[in-house]
């Protein structure tokens, strides 16, 4: 008895409401149809690098006087905007083969495509030997990024960052950073390796990038290689 009595206070309200819509109908006596227009061509000025924990903010530098690492300025329908300097600090000479973790926190590389087209796109990158600044040092060294991620101030579908990138710093070998496949991408993409608390300046290090060197190869003094990001229209290049 009680479920019939909620049916039929259903039905009956029901009803009822369906009696007063109905009375208010109007009857239609003329329709018509107009648009709504826009139209976009590529992009071509320089895109502002933004903070890869923070994607809608403007990326602020490190140090305002620091030259180091300043956005590519790059200008056209797809552009690599900002990749990031990586250090590893000062370490002690050792005999036995080392791997450094990074205290750069939160480096990333940006990447925008204003086409329009979803073609897709590609980066890749290379790692020079390293030099004390006249002589070639650090033999056999490798850089390594891993755990990779993307993120983006917009939307879409994102693009697949490579999981482990093998820098060997011989200058020639060539290692995939992140592929965007057709219909994938557009827009304003960042792929990133952040250590813990990124934000913090707490002195940890980052796990995500590394150096290694051989036993026996380090020499008192800096040493710098240079890392060369190369992105291409073509993601199955």
């Amino acid at each position: 008895m009680k479920v019939s009595k909620i049916v039929a206070i259903g039905v009956v309200s029901f009803s009822t409401l369906v009696g007063a819509a109905n009375t208010s109908f109007a009857a239609v006596t003329s329709q018509a149809n107009s648009k709504a227009a826009i139209n976009f061509t590529e992009g071509s000025g320089p895109v502002t690098p933004v903070d890869p924990t923070d994607p809608s903010t403007p990326l602020e530098p490190i140090g305002p006087t620091d030259p180091t690492d300043p956005p590519t300025g790059e200008t056209g329908p797809l552009t690599l905007d900002f990749v990031s300097s990586v250090q590893f600090g000062s370490k002690e000479v050792s005999t036995s083969e080392q791997v450094y973790s990074s205290t750069s926190k939160k480096p990333f590389i940006q990447v925008s495509d204003r086409r329009g087209t979803g073609a897709g796109w590609k980066v890749t990158a290379k790692a020079s030997k390293f030099t004390n600044g006249t002589t070639e040092t650090l033999p056999g060294a490798v850089l390594t990024f891993k755990n990779g991620s993307v993120v983006t101030p917009g939307s879409g579908t994102p693009p697949t960052p490579a999981q482990t990138i093998t820098l060997i710093t011989d200058g020639l070998t060539e290692s995939s950073v992140v592929t965007a496949e057709p219909g994938t991408g557009l827009g304003t993409w960042l792929t990133r390796w952040l250590g813990p608390n990124p934000d913090v300046n707490d002195g940890a290090v980052n796990n995500n990038v590394t150096l290694q060197i051989p036993g026996g190869s380090a020499t008192i003094g800096n040493h710098e290689a240079v890392v060369t990001w190369t992105l291409v229209d073509a993601p199955g290049v």
